[in-house]
């Protein structure tokens, strides 16, 4: 019998947004992740494209698919951004999405992931990171469906004998789980929800101390699950 965890699931709007890490008193910082497989949308595979942030120009080029960018650091307030095609000319190519505006909080790190929704369609969702500080021998990680994919259970097991897994159950397109856990080496997998089907993993993922880890799953499941992942200290 598995251990379903006591967590905090953020279901994440579903627009388009800015990145994380720490930030100054007057801004907010952002990271973005790429996670439209080209494929399935009938290109190659590595889509690349192009990040246009209103006020700033042209923050990211040639972009390509399961990469994080980052962090851009943007004096808080309210931006309106688009997400092109890759051009011979920077952010000159055709709009995928936006542009939409998305307001950022100083003080604040956030992720944004461009990815299918649960429908199969480009968009992208915003998180806020759990920048909090973390007690010793701790390490952090948040998951994230992202994927053109139904409900999945993932598991995360600690390396060595004597550990169970443990699952967040149920999981949906959007949804953002984050968890304080014990540093170590994990291993982690996703099966469809309430099935033994495995369409992800395991993966071998190593969680520092006092740092947070962050992991996307990206793709679809017609085409192949991606992780995206990244990375950053902690207080």
């Amino acid at each position: 019998m598995f251990k379903k965890l006591s967590l905090l699931l953020v279901l994440a709007a579903l627009v388009f947004s800015a990145f994380p890490a720490s930030a100054a008193a007057n801004n907010a910082k952002v990271y973005v992740v790429h996670g439209i497989n080209g494929i399935d949308l009938a290109l190659p595979m590595d889509l690349p494209v192009d990040i246009l942030v209103e006020g700033v120009g042209c923050a990211v080029t040639n972009f390509t698919f399961t990469k994080v960018a980052g962090p851009l650091t943007l004096p808080a307030g309210t931006y309106n951004i688009e997400i092109k095609l890759a051009d011979a000319n920077p952010c000159a190519g055709a709009t995928a999405i936006g542009p939409a505006p998305f307001t950022f909080d100083a003080g604040k790190t956030y992720s944004v992931v461009a990815h299918l929704t649960a429908a199969g369609a480009p968009t992208a969702s915003s998180f806020v990171n759990n920048t909090s500080k973390l007690g010793r021998g701790l390490s952090r990680i948040s998951l994230a469906h992202a994927a053109f994919a139904p409900e999945v259970d993932i598991y995360l097991k600690r390396g060595g004998r004597g550990f169970s897994p443990q699952v967040l159950e149920d999981v949906p397109n959007g949804a953002f789980a984050t968890l304080d856990v014990r540093a170590g080496r994990y291993s982690a997998w996703l099966n469809l929800a309430n099935t033994d089907t495995t369409v992800f993993g395991p993966a071998n993922l190593l969680q520092p101390a006092r740092r947070s880890v962050l992991v996307f799953i990206v793709g679809s499941a017609a085409n192949g699950l991606y992780p995206a992942i990244y990375s950053y200290p902690m207080r």
